[in-house]
């Protein structure tokens, strides 16, 4: 063995590698606790550095020390061919690296790699030690011992390696420092000068502040909270990130991690709730406060909405202070990219200086939000910042991290470095407003010529260019033109150079952008004075439609070197749009009218046809779809009321046109059950779309005052893109009916906000009370009166049961049916209250007097009509469909709660166009111990059905036409159960984490169910490999890092509830294990794991309770819902879980007599797909 000394390791530094050196010369140990700290390399030898120099090599033979750029290298000679064969990576020699990033042997007792293998082969020295695989580089990473074991058997003759292996390379930790982000916009250049910002009031609105990080000391001049109920404290840890990135002294990282601005006073507004979200009213009363409270220089805003033109609030508020103040809003662009036109609000706010996020080499972040801006094409955003793996201070509340500093990447932290930036600017102008600091800043920015300018902007800030420059220029100018156009126009716009110097200045100017010409090429600005220079953009050159956005550069001597965005927008050929509406009598019909241009992905937009029907607008001249929803009369008398959908989905507007939408063409879109049924609810569906562009689906659900709905015919199909209407009907057996002297009335509405009578049928007297008189006639009888208004209603209902009146029926005096109670909620009326519309009302109050009515009551519909139709390329002319029996599905419904009461039940259809969606079905009552039947179409539908406590969720699936199928409802096990296509998203592997996005607890015997408890019920959720946790919940969703590579995972979730919903399941244990394959990392998609399955049969009472002999039957599925045959082991108890008994081929229970629950523990198996659950379910139901 070698030992270098000191002055050989100088020797080698100044004059080539060292001789050895007897091991009698060898240097002393470093003592415990000196600053020297000793690496042990790959190959087993050992490196001291004291400082930054090497004190200490002891090597089986000789080490090339090398020195670049402050890092320092120790190549023993047996590792230098495989490093320069590109075997090695060279970092694993990188001494300051290794000691950087804890790798010392102080701090590790092992040395992290990653290796590479051969194809086919892996076989690892003994010493090595797999962590995890790396599947996408045919890898994994591995951990060796501090010895030379590992390089021994590792090496062999040449430049090869054993066991398989490839490549190997140093598996080191990756960190951005705030150090070096300030240096990367020349902030130091800028202290060096005196200037830190001292003087200059900077406000940051965020999540608040930790005014105890030692870094903030003596910064905060004030701080105040916009979020109610919430102190300033930073419990995000957002807000101090951004507050010390731009004043930070450092103090906590003996002065290194300085923000931008240092001497800078900040004060803080928490607009953001410690969640991270806020008002927009929190947000402008903040930057309110900022600018005219806090006279704050520069506000920085690292927040954002939606994408917008400008126009919004938010935006609105910044450019009215900006112009009201003089305060510059610095603002980050968001997180949205790469998608393009995603520049949120306040962002898109022209007065803003809105920064985009880049690199510590300047590359664009990908989720940086790229313009141009939403609308007008305006260029956005305005420059760049640092943004990318950014460390600044921590709140010591912050729930993530550890330490005084924390790494986060966004524009929320490229965002205050830029205001940084203008804070040191402001002291050095402190006179010049945000508008000339904007332009300054973005005028002398760093070109990064690589990036799109309507996606960076100028360029990526420099505030060294900025505080030491004397000429600056306007930073952005745009046109936006408007349709027609005259031929030969040109578009002129204007930039000003200022001088602040001392000396007039000369300029050279250059354009980049075809669509921009200079009249002039060089101008000259007077000391301390302005020049101005024109861009012009001649439009014939440009399409309709389109946009430019360039760059004017400006260089001169010493130096100079400014830049001016400059864009274009020439509108689209645009044309006006009159719309003409007409009722079924021919008269004017007014209404809301939805527009969407077929062609484009842009926003729908919505207009007000007005009472004359009539609507004049311009719009782009594209394809559009337009349809119109208005009132017109029902299809049960003249003051009945329908809902109209009159439709043109495919107009031209390729110049001027009118469209008419005609009402005398209506048609009811109805359907005829087979047997009598009362509306429960109306929906009709229109979507457009067209290839390669976002589809446009429009639902409309009627109110309850609507009795039918209809539609005009449209004629021939369209022939650009797709067009789909559908109408779905929901009916169910007449909840309330009267009938009269023969008459039956099926059309009476039960009030939401009253009792409903109980099930049966009733002869009752009736009685007509007038408005204003007394209830008292009414005792034992149907008490009727006309409608007045709500609060009428609501007095009546009162008088009505004070004096005795069995029941209260209003006739309707308003066109349409009504339902008095549902503007006013639920004032829980104790006396069952119904509605009747006014022409079914008067006849029914023509018929009285002659005899008593029958009353007939279904509270809980015994029989249900699910229906809907769709139609493809065009509205028919007949919209009536009359199905027979056998061309609906039967559904025979089983509720099987714990009790009898009062349940719900909804069903959500599917558009056939957009496959797993779910469309708006009505919330119906159902009894929880019962029957009902249900007729439907085919589907597909979901379902879910609501017990007290408990909730019941179905996957998508259909029903046969023609046959009859049984559903159970309620009927225990209840455990959790999981689907890929349910309600819950299946939890599955999104790149490099594991989601859990929800476990039902508590789903019922049905397999095709998954339920959920209320109050009372708690869940855990963990992930595990092996025995590692790598990540636990208090409940169902979690969230885990799993790496890149194959892993073999364990799932565990515990469930527990009061009793208070049901005596079942009360407590759950499962575990599935798993094998979840490598991501495509190119192609990131949630794939769901390969989770097993268990699905329990055994017949139970209405209330859960079997025979001491009953059957249980447990199967296996895969979460896809294929089958995997019976449950491996099974075993039951009959006292909580303290003894178990297997279970028999024949599933027969043997319950004692003492016996009030069974509880099962079953284990299953997937052999493909490598998995198993055991699942463990306590008082999974009861037994007599």
């Amino acid at each position: 063995m070698l030992v270098h000394s000191i002055l050989a390791v100088l020797t080698a530094a100044t004059m080539g590698a060292p001789a050895p050196v007897p091991p009698a010369a060898a240097a002393a140990a470093p003592p415990a606790g000196s600053p020297s700290r000793t690496v042990t390399l790959i190959t087993g030898d050992r490196v001291t550095v004291t400082g930054t120099a090497v004190t200490r090599v002891e090597a089986a033979e000789g080490v090339r020390i090398s020195t670049f750029r402050g890092e320092t290298y120790a190549y023993p000679d047996a590792a230098l061919p495989y490093v320069a064969s590109g075997l090695l990576d060279a970092d694993l020699f990188n001494v300051t690296r290794l000691i950087a990033d804890g790798y010392d042997d102080a701090h590790a007792d092992r040395l992290p790699l990653i290796v590479e293998y051969a194809a086919g082969a892996r076989a690892l020295p003994k010493s090595a030690a797999e962590v995890r695989p790396l599947e996408s580089i045919g890898g994994a990473a591995i951990t060796v011992a501090r010895t030379r074991e590992f390089w021994s058997t590792l090496a062999a003759p040449g430049t090869s390696m054993r066991g398989g292996v490839s490549r190997i390379w140093l598996d080191g930790k990756v960190r951005a420092a705030l150090a070096e982000s300030t240096a990367q916009i020349g902030a130091p250049q800028v202290w060096a000068g005196g200037d830190t910002g001292v003087g200059v009031d900077v406000a940051v609105l965020d999540t608040g502040v930790d005014r105890e990080h030692p870094d903030l000391a003596g910064r905060i001049e004030e701080a105040t909270s916009f979020v109610p109920g919430e102190e300033v404290t930073d419990r995000h840890g957002h807000g101090t990130h951004v507050a010390s990135t731009i004043a930070g002294t450092g103090a906590a990282s003996g002065g290194a991690e300085r923000g931008v601005a240092p001497g800078a006073d900040l004060h803080i507004g928490k607009v953001l709730n410690d969640q991270g979200e806020g008002q927009d009213s929190w947000i402008i009363s903040g930057m309110e406060w900022a600018a005219r409270t806090a006279r704050a220089r520069v506000v920085n805003m690292s927040l954002g909405g939606r994408p917008t033109d400008g126009t919004d609030p938010l935006s609105a508020a910044v450019d009215r202070l900006s112009a009201e103040t003089g305060t510059l809003f610095v603002i980050a662009a968001g997180n949205s990219g790469p998608d393009v036109q995603v520049v949120g609000a306040p962002g898109a706010a022209a007065s803003a200086l809105t920064v985009g996020a880049v690199d510590a080499q300047d590359r664009l972040a990908v989720f940086s939000s790229r313009g141009p801006r939403h609308g007008d094409n305006a260029p956005k955003p305005d420059l760049t910042g640092p943004g990318v793996d950014i460390l600044a201070a921590r709140s010591q509340y912050a729930p993530e991290g550890e330490g005084a500093y924390q790494t986060m990447s966004g524009t929320s932290m490229a965002s205050p470095h830029v205001a940084g930036a203008a804070a040191l600017l402001a002291a050095t102008h402190p006179d010049w407003t945000g508008a000339r600091l904007k332009d300054a800043l973005m005028s002398t920015s760093k070109g990064t010529p690589q990036h799109r300018l309507d996606w960076a902007g100028s360029g990526r800030v420099d505030v060294d260019a900025a505080v030491h420059a004397t000429v600056f220029a306007t930073g952005t100018t745009f046109a936006g033109l408007r349709w027609p156009y005259s031929p030969g126009q040109q578009a002129e716009q204007t930039i000003t150079y200022t001088n602040t110097g001392d000396r007039a200045v000369t300029l050279d100017l250059a354009v980049t952008g075809q669509a921009f010409t200079l009249p002039q090429r060089r101008v000259t600005v007077p000391a301390r004075g302005t020049a101005t220079a024109s861009v012009i953009t001649p439009l014939d050159a440009m399409p309709d439609g389109t946009y430019a956005i360039g760059s004017v550069t400006a260089t001169g001597a010493d130096g100079i070197s400014l830049r001016t965005v400059v864009g274009v927008n020439r509108e689209a050929k645009h044309a006006n749009l009159t719309v003409t509406g007409k009722g079924p009598d021919g008269k004017p019909l007014s209404g809301v009218l939805v527009v969407k241009d077929v062609l484009n992905d842009t926003v729908p937009r919505v207009f007000e046809v007005d009472a004359g029907g009539t609507l004049k607008v311009r719009l782009p001249a594209s394809t559009w779809a337009m349809w119109m929803y208005a009132d017109v009369p029902g299809a049960n008398g003249p003051h009945s009321l329908g809902r109209a959908v009159l439709a043109a989905p495919e107009v031209v507007l390729d110049t001027d046109r009118e469209v008419l939408l005609d009402g005398r063409k209506l048609v009811e879109a109805r359907a005829v059950t087979p047997t009598r049924s009362s509306l429960a609810q109306l929906r009709v569906d229109l979507f457009r779309s067209y290839p390669g562009k976002y589809p446009f689906g429009d639902d409309y659900v009627a109110g309850p005052q609507y009795d039918s709905i209809w539609a005009t015919p449209t004629g021939r199909k369209v022939t650009q893109g797709g067009f789909t209407f559908g109408t779905r009907w929901s009916s169910t057996q007449p909840p309330l009916s009267f009938t009269v002297a023969g008459e039956r009335f099926d059309d009476l509405l039960p009030q939401s906000g009253s009792a409903k009578l109980p099930e049966g049928v009733y002869r009752r007297g009736t009685v007509l009370i007038p408005a204003g008189g007394s209830f008292a006639p009414a005792r034992g009888k149907v008490a009727i009166v006309r409608y007045v208004d709500v609060p009428t209603a609501i007095a009546q209902a009162d008088a009505a049961h004070r004096a005795g009146a069995t029941m209260l029926l209003i006739v309707n005096t308003g066109p349409g049916r009504l339902d008095a109670w549902w503007e006013v909620g639920d004032p829980s009326t104790p006396l069952p209250v119904a509605a009747v519309a006014r022409d079914p009302g008067e006849r029914l109050l023509s018929l009285l007097g002659r005899t008593t009515v029958t009353v007939e009551s279904h509270p809980e519909p015994r029989y249900v009509y699910d229906l809907n139709r769709w139609h493809s390329g065009a509205i028919p002319a007949d919209l009536t469909w009359r199905p027979r029996e056998r061309d609906l599905a039967r559904v025979e419904q089983d509720f099987r709660s714990r009790s009898a009461g009062t349940g719900n039940m909804t069903r959500n259809d599917a558009h056939p166009d957009v496959p797993g969606s779910a469309l708006l079905g009505p919330i119906l009552p159902i009894p929880t111990q019962g029957q009902r039947t249900d007729w439907l179409s085919e589907g597909p539908w979901r379902e879910q059905a609501g017990a007290p406590g408990v909730l019941i969720m179905s996957d998508e699936h259909t029903y046969p036409v023609g046959r009859t199928t049984t559903t159970s409802w309620f009927a225990p096990v209840g455990r959790p159960r999981l689907f890929d296509d349910g309600p819950f998203p299946a939890p599955s592997r999104i790149g490099e984490l594991v989601g859990v996005f929800g476990i039902p607890a508590f789903g019922d015997a049905d397999p095709h169910h998954q339920g959920t408890l209320g109050q009372g019920a708690t869940q855990t959720t963990a992930l595990y490999e092996g025995a590692t946790e790598l990540g636990r919940a208090d409940g169902d969703i979690l969230i885990a890092e799993v790496g890149t590579s194959a892993k073999s995972l364990r799932m565990v979730t515990r469930t527990a509830h009061d009793g208070s919903a049901t005596p079942y399941s009360t407590r759950t244990d499962t575990e599935w294990t798993f094998r979840s394959p490598a991501p495509n990392l190119e192609h990131v998609e949630a794939v769901p794991l390969d989770l097993v399955q268990l699905d329990y049969q055994v017949a139970t009472s209405l209330s859960g309770v079997a025979s001491r002999h009953a059957r249980l039957d447990v199967t296996a599925t895969r979460i896809d819902g294929r089958p995997l045959g019976a449950a491996g082991r099974v075993e039951v108890s009959y006292d909580d879980g303290r003894t178990w008994h297997k279970l028999g081929r024949n599933g027969v229970l043997d319950a004692p007599k003492s016996a009030r629950f069974v509880s099962v523990r079953a284990t299953a198996t997937d052999a493909a797909k490598h998995g198993s659950v055991t699942q463990t379910v306590i008082r999974a139901f009861g037994v007599r």
